[in-house]
């Protein structure tokens, strides 16, 4: 083969390949930004339980974070934290959080806050208001 026709295939192929590669830029791109949505509860924070001395939150976000709970008996003093591991499952568009509550007193109401940070790496954070519960007796 030529030196000739070897220039003029090698510059065929890069005619067809940058413009397909230049194409796919753009939509990486968007995945991107999708990607770097800032934290949002999307659903929740719910009781899904509550015993005597346990209880049961959940609520969803838009992406992966944190999962905490920030509780006690004093509303303007939440001063007790449960926690459960960063939650972030690739394969769903939202992400649910769970945190079992445990060595509550029997019939007490505890109020309660949730915290979801660290938002796939953007820094963003969700905080939930103030919610209450009161355990069984």
């Amino acid at each position: 083969m030529s030196r000739t026709r070897v220039w003029i295939l090698m510059a065929l192929v890069l005619a067809i390949t940058i413009p397909i590669a230049a194409q796919q830029k753009p939509q990486q791109k968007e995945k991107e930004k999708e990607k770097a949505a800032a934290e949002k509860i999307t659903n929740g924070p719910v009781v899904e339980g509550v015993g005597n001395n346990w209880a049961v939150i959940a609520w969803t976000t838009n992406t992966g974070g944190s999962t905490i709970v920030k509780y006690g008996t004093d509303p303007k003093n939440l001063n007790e934290t449960g926690e459960a591991p960063y939650a972030d499952n690739e394969k769903t568009a939202s992400q649910n959080h769970r945190v079992h509550l445990k060595n509550l007193k029997p019939g007490t109401t505890y109020f309660f806050e949730v915290v979801s940070g660290q938002g796939e790496g953007t820094g963003t954070q969700a905080q939930s208001s103030v919610s209450q519960f009161t355990t069984k007796k």
